[in-house]
């Protein structure tokens, strides 16, 4: 029997021959006579196809290891090699411009204020900054970090931010930008990290923009006072959502007002709660400090920052802080 396969890497036909089962018991065949067989083959299909007629046998014996398991290939690449492909694969992907996705601030105010300081700003900008937040900021997982670190990596962000204010953006601007993201530092100086180096952020949603500050959201009473009722709510609008049927979208909603007005009448102290809960929440953030470990950079020039950056440097592991300013050197430097 032969088993005809096809290769991309040298873009022709491998005729390998395995015995049927009217040629012998295959396991019978000592595994050194299988790959002198698939050697010679291989040895001579390469011959007629990419002239190695001069090539030594230790070649061959080479290639018969690429076809072990029965004629399957089974290539395997150097440290060298796969560290080659590696670098190569990593050029790529900077040569690729991707826009960097802007990043949903929890608290609606914040958010709010961020993205009207953005508004008609440069590509390069938007994506500093936003790249800014994931990495130094409102980081999901910083690994071994102390807490030293994850701290003056908060305080670096905020001086990228306060570089891109200084040289891409202007006036009320540049002074709501810096606002926002001080904030956000904040937000983030005041997360929690475990173990595993992941770090959680008690971000609250916040009154909605130009309401009171004792605005609260209903929705987080309700779900509070009564989670299962909440969620079955939400099933009934899904499952209503789907059939389009708005009798029960209509039913949905009288039952979700019901159990706003059994807060309102009979738990108050929730609503009162939930109030002073914020408050605590928001007076906390106005008074957190970011450490000041990178200040007072040269802004004068991206070139000029980075150096300081890295004479500054006292925390930061010197590969976090390479690839942090280069990423950083990348979106500001890139064209649109």
């Amino acid at each position: 029997m032969k088993i005809t396969s096809y290769t991309n890497t040298v873009n022709f036909m491998q005729t390998i021959h395995t015995p049927s089962k009217g040629d012998g018991n295959p396991q019978a065949l000592k595994k050194d006579q299988d790959v002198v067989t698939i050697g010679k083959e291989a040895r001579s299909l390469f011959d007629s196809h990419i002239q190695l007629q001069e090539a030594p046998e230790e070649i061959a014996q080479k290639i018969a290891s690429m076809f072990k398991d029965g004629g399957k290939l089974n290539y395997v690449e150097s440290e060298e090699q796969l560290a080659i492909r590696a670098e190569q694969q990593a050029r790529l992907d900077e040569e690729i411009e991707h826009n960097v996705l802007a990043i949903i601030i929890p608290h609606i105010q914040t958010n709010e204020k961020l993205v009207n300081s953005l508004k008609g700003a440069s590509q390069q900008a938007l994506d500093a900054t936003y790249s800014t937040i994931s990495q130094n900021l409102l980081v999901h997982n910083v690994g071994n970090m102390t807490e030293e670190q994850r701290q003056a990596m908060i305080s670096l962000g905020l001086e990228k931010a306060q570089f891109i204010a200084d040289n891409y953006l202007e006036g009320k601007q540049a002074k709501d930008f810096m606002e926002a993201m001080t904030t956000i530092a904040k937000f983030a100086v005041n997360g929690v990290k475990n173990d595993n180096g992941t770090v959680s952020y008690a971000i609250e949603k916040g009154p909605l923009v130009h309401a009171p500050d004792d605005y609260i959201h209903i929705d987080d009473l309700v779900k509070d006072a009564y989670p299962e009722k909440w969620q079955s709510f939400k099933d009934k609008i899904v499952a209503a959502t789907e059939k389009q049927d708005k009798d029960a979208l209509v039913e949905a909603f009288k039952e979700y007002n019901q159990l706003v007005k059994s807060i309102y009448t009979n738990q108050p102290h929730l609503v009162q709660e939930k109030i002073k809960d914020y408050g605590k929440w928001q007076k906390n953030i106005k008074n957190t400090e970011v450490s000041k470990q990178f200040s007072q950079l040269d802004k004068t020039s991206l070139s000029n920052f980075m150096e300081d950056i890295k004479t500054t440097n006292a925390w930061l592991s010197n590969e976090f802080l390479a690839n942090d300013l280069k990423n950083f050197q990348r979106y500001l430097t890139r064209n649109h």
